[in-house]
């Protein structure tokens, strides 16, 4: 991640100064230190002489005769939206660390909003695709399996990994089943991605299924949004506009590079709903995954979805907003997007499923001093 697009996820997340200043020094340190190897073992030392433009070339195969089953709502969205606590539990807690001196544990949970297969809205169900790609890289190979996209530039990636030599996963760090590879001298990987074929980026984190979890194989979800700056002349979504561009997967190493999936391009988005806010006419977009904040910030101190059945789901809080005293991330990855120059956005995927339709409103507070100020989304239709 570039050094602008760390300073808009940063402001996304309203880190501190002294935060920022570790994450992009951390950031730059990795890219300019690259990543030391051992010896390789037997049968990779081949693969990884060959220059990486020809192993892109080599390292990509369709999947052929590998089936790939049709999905089902109760497959897909069920695995993509399952529940990650212990024991099946719907929410996670958790003690972030802050501070100058990393002394202060900042209370944090994440909820899961899992609805029932036979509430899967067909619009849902009809927009998931087989995808059927496999990508080979360093004793690695990636499976893509399924994939949805809406009309935000975000979506839902199934997907499976294989390394008869282990897979190497850092469990110990990062959040409930988030996979991230350990750096030793044994793992080629040090993360997978998206992008799209027209450049721009996709801020990208994967978690793997723990039921089916080895130490050679997983089974697991890619959430993804747009990121940096999309510049557009014309009035479509800016989202829609880079996934129907095509999407690709790769595999990166740090010294040698990517290896690359070959292009996928959706046959179609998931529509999304518009809503409009009462004070200063600003719009935001809503699919049952992902919403879009065009052209301003609209993630703030506290951001909760309102339904027509009188309860309410707060997707962001800060813990100086709520009873519990908690940060509420009920998030997957979030990001900030420019559609067009100096006018910035933000854009989210969330942690469960709600039916736009449903939603009879959406509220945003932004806490300043002692005081708050409201921003209320109404539906335009």
């Amino acid at each position: 991640m570039r050094s602008n697009k760390i300073d808009k996820a940063m402001h996304t997340l309203h880190a501190s100064d002294d935060l920022y200043d570790r994450v992009v020094a951390e950031s730059r340190e990795r890219a300019e230190k690259g990543h030391g190897h051992g010896v390789p073992k037997p049968g990779r030392l081949a693969l990884r002489s060959i220059p990486v433009v020809a192993a892109i070339g080599i390292a990509i195969a369709a999947m052929g005769g590998i089936a790939v089953s049709a999905v089902s709502n109760s497959e897909f969205f069920a695995k993509a939206f399952a529940p990650r606590g212990d024991n099946g539990s719907s929410q996670v807690a958790w003690d972030a660390i802050g501070g100058a001196d990393d002394s202060k544990r900042i209370p944090c949970k994440q909820e899961y909003r899992v609805i029932a297969a036979e509430d899967v809205i067909s619009d849902m169900e009809n927009e998931v695709e087989a995808v059927g790609i496999q990508l080979h890289a360093w004793g690695y190979t990636m499976t893509i399996r399924d994939m949805i996209a809406d009309e935000n530039g975000c979506g839902v990636v199934r997907f499976s990994l294989d390394n008869p030599d282990g897979l190497h996963l850092a469990m110990q760090y990062g959040s409930t089943n988030k996979i991230i590879f350990d750096g030793s001298y044994d793992c080629y990987v040090g993360g997978m991605y998206m992008e799209c074929a027209n450049g721009v980026d996709l801020n990208t984190y994967s978690f793997y299924d723990e039921e089916t979890l080895s130490d050679t194989h997983l089974d697991g979800t890619m959430y993804f949004t747009p990121i940096g700056d999309i510049d557009r002349a014309d009035d479509e979504t800016p989202g829609a506009a880079t996934v129907m561009s095509g999407v690709k997967w790769y595999l990166n190493e740090l010294q040698e590079g990517k290896v690359y999936s070959e292009v996928f391009t959706p046959s179609g988005l998931l529509e999304t709903r518009e809503f409009r806010d009462q004070q200063s006419d600003n719009t935001c977009y809503i699919s049952p995954f992902s919403i879009w904040f065009k052209d301003h910030y609209g993630i703030r101190e506290s951001l909760k979805l309102n339904l027509s059945d009188g309860s309410s789901w707060t997707i962001l809080e800060d813990e100086l907003l709520n009873e519990e005293g908690v940060n509420i991330f009920n998030t997957y990855v979030q990001s900030g997007v420019d559609s067009h120059p100096d006018a910035p956005g933000d854009v989210l995927v969330m942690s469960g499923l709600v039916d736009p339709e449903q939603v009879s409103s959406i509220t945003s507070i932004k806490l300043e001093d002692t005081s708050t100020s409201e921003r209320t989304y109404l539906p335009t239709s």
